[in-house]
């Protein structure tokens, strides 16, 4: 990256790039690696303002979500995009899973893969949903459970607040997946012979 000083920037600006130029969110009500106090600096009018500006010269538009930022491209061809629509189509099953517990996940619930894996094993619908789940193949439930949470907290969904109890909190950039997931089926109704004024859904 070129020398910030130039551009006035907050001395988070390295970090903040480190994060979001690898495909990851910021989100308000993340607290590992001081996650909330960069949401913050970008939040901040002023520093957003230069923040975009100096991100813009190299390729990237900070985006704003409710309570978090990213990164998109500038001038990314659709291929891309449709690439990346595939890659979400992996979360339709693990949020319709969520969308079905007794006490549904959403943005600041806080969980252990095992109340997931004790629940889906006491409901056959559940354990249904949890098993058709693409994922690596797991000898038992809790395993496929945690698999998920890895997946989740590498795409900076969920975060993990005790290692030692296995404590996960859903991040505000959960709101992004489910606006994707949603995207993801109106691209796919489209692609399938929707009405010739309908089209198929491109996204940031």
């Amino acid at each position: 990256m070129e020398d910030t000083i130039n551009f006035n920037l907050p001395k988070q600006t390295h970090d903040i790039f480190s994060v979001m130029a690898r495909g990851n969110f910021i989100s308000s009500n993340g607290s590992k690696d001081g996650m909330n106090r960069l949401y913050d600096v970008i939040n901040n009018p002023d520093n957003f303002d230069r923040l975009q500006a100096y991100f813009n010269v190299i390729r990237y538009n900070i985006e704003r979500g409710n309570n978090f930022f990213y990164f998109s491209k500038l001038g990314e061809p659709n291929s891309e995009l449709e690439k990346k629509l595939e890659r979400f189509e992996r979360y339709i099953d693990i949020i319709d899973l969520f969308a079905s517990m007794d006490n549904k996940i959403g943005i600041g619930s806080r969980f252990r893969p095992g109340e997931i894996s004790e629940e889906c094993n006491a409901n056959v619908r559940l354990k249904q949903k949890l098993q058709k789940i693409p994922l690596y193949r797991s000898e038992t439930l809790h395993n496929k459970v945690r698999e998920i949470c890895d997946l989740m907290s590498r795409d900076s969904f969920l975060e993990l607040e005790d290692e030692k109890s296995e404590s996960y909190k859903v991040l505000d950039s959960y709101s992004y997946l489910l606006d994707v997931i949603n995207s993801v089926a109106i691209y796919e109704d489209t692609s399938l012979g929707g009405g010739d004024d309908t089209q198929g859904l491109v996204y940031n």
